[in-house]
């Protein structure tokens, strides 16, 4: 039987047990025609009648057979996404929207797609998508990109645009585990030496105590170090210096340097400081404001900066850090092999796993374990002697 709420039109059961609603929608002619709404619950087919009817009333309502796949992601990537996600992601959905999809899948209609055709489109991807160079795109990528499809289709169902998300059965390439790369315990200690009296000493010596991300290193601003001598020093992490692609198409770069909210709410964190870190840092901090006013450079908020008082730009840190270690005949890794060193000497130090993925900033600690988790062969042949004893 017909049951109807506020402005909602007609809701009901159909005979096969489904909720079904009905509304009237207006045709170029002048007349009205049916428009039928599925859900699983009265209150999914209610607010799904409640946003067509907000649509209509707008005059912002789009047929799906007359709306490409690329028009409404640039609708969906604007209304529904923009004020919701960092900026990192933004730029992150657009060069996907932009530079894989508009000319490709993008060209379909809505009411067309189907998993066939989204499956054959990451297969390609996955032989021959990388935008510079030849190759394809990495699984983490394609996973990424089937993430921001599969958000934007799930709002096509709930907008009643598409019946189901044909991104839900697609299958994606396996990612293959990449081996972190981190010091062993002599090298910590060699890499220790070499960097005395360094300019990059303090920032890897914070790096490999405290185990931050090199967005995170760079992006530390001085009210977030709380520093008490003799007493219990601590940083708090609450964003992070990257750089992204310009989101200004009228930019004169194509990447601008942006400080940002951290990756998730679990890298909003405290971290405490080892007494002689913080007696460092006390110095670092008179020294810093001493150079910047000797050179008539403004005063900094960030605690590592270039030699003119600007932020440090995460590749110049890079680049430095490999010469560093070419220089000085060690093994090369990038700067996030610090944070992964930091985690297998506090392993290696008996630290529990749950207080070193609140450190890290992890949502939970099976991802900790997952990644981080694999003990040196120097750890593995002491467990292993525990067993002579048996035998």
């Amino acid at each position: 039987m017909s049951r109807r709420g506020n402005n909602e039109g007609s809701i009901y059961k159909d005979k096969q047990g489904r909720w079904r609603g009905l509304v009237s929608m207006p045709s170029a002619n002048g007349q009205y025609k049916r428009k039928y709404i599925y859900g699983k619950t009265r209150k999914e087919v209610s607010d799904k009648m409640n946003e067509l009817l907000r649509q209509l009333r707008t005059n912002t309502y789009i047929k799906p057979c007359k709306t490409s796949l690329y028009e409404f992601l640039h609708m969906w990537l604007e209304t529904y996404t923009k004020n919701i996600v960092r900026m990192t992601t933004y730029v992150n959905y657009e060069t996907f929207i932009e530079k894989h999809i508009k000319d490709s899948i993008g060209t379909f209609p809505l009411c067309d797609l189907n998993t066939v055709i989204i499956q054959n489109f990451y297969n390609e991807k996955a032989k021959n998508g990388k935008l510079v160079g030849k190759g394809g795109l990495s699984p983490k990528t394609l996973r990424n990109m089937n993430n921001m499809l599969h958000k934007a289709l799930n709002q096509a169902v709930f907008m009643d645009m598409i019946p189901k998300n044909p991104t839900d059965f697609v299958v994606l390439p396996r990612s293959s585990k990449v081996e972190m790369r981190y010091f062993t315990l002599e090298e910590q200690k060699q890499l220790q030496e070499v960097i005395k009296g360094h300019r990059l000493e303090l920032p890897i010596l914070i790096s490999l105590y405290t185990g931050v991300r090199q967005g995170e290193l760079l992006g530390l601003p001085w009210h977030n170090v709380h520093l008490v001598p003799n007493g219990q020093s601590y940083i708090r992490i609450s964003q992070a210096l990257l750089r992204i692609k310009n989101p200004d198409p009228d930019g004169q770069t194509n990447t601008i340097l942006t400080i940002t909210e951290p990756k998730t709410s679990h890298s909003i964190r405290n971290i405490p400081l080892l007494p002689e870190l913080a007696a460092r840092l006390i110095e670092h901090r008179k020294a810093q404001a001493a150079y910047l006013k000797q050179h008539n450079y403004p005063p900094s908020d960030l605690v590592f900066t270039s030699v003119t008082g600007t932020p440090v730009d995460p590749r110049d840190l890079q680049r430095s850090f490999k010469i560093l270690l070419r220089n000085n005949g060690m093994r090369e890794i990038n700067v996030h092999g610090l944070r992964h060193t930091f985690a297998a000497r506090s392993l290696e130090s008996g630290m529990s796993v749950k207080t070193l993925s609140t450190i890290l900033g992890h949502a939970n600690s099976a991802f900790t374990m997952d990644v981080y988790c694999h003990p040196s062969d120097d750890l593995k042949s002491a467990e292993m002697k525990l067993l002579e004893n048996l035998l």
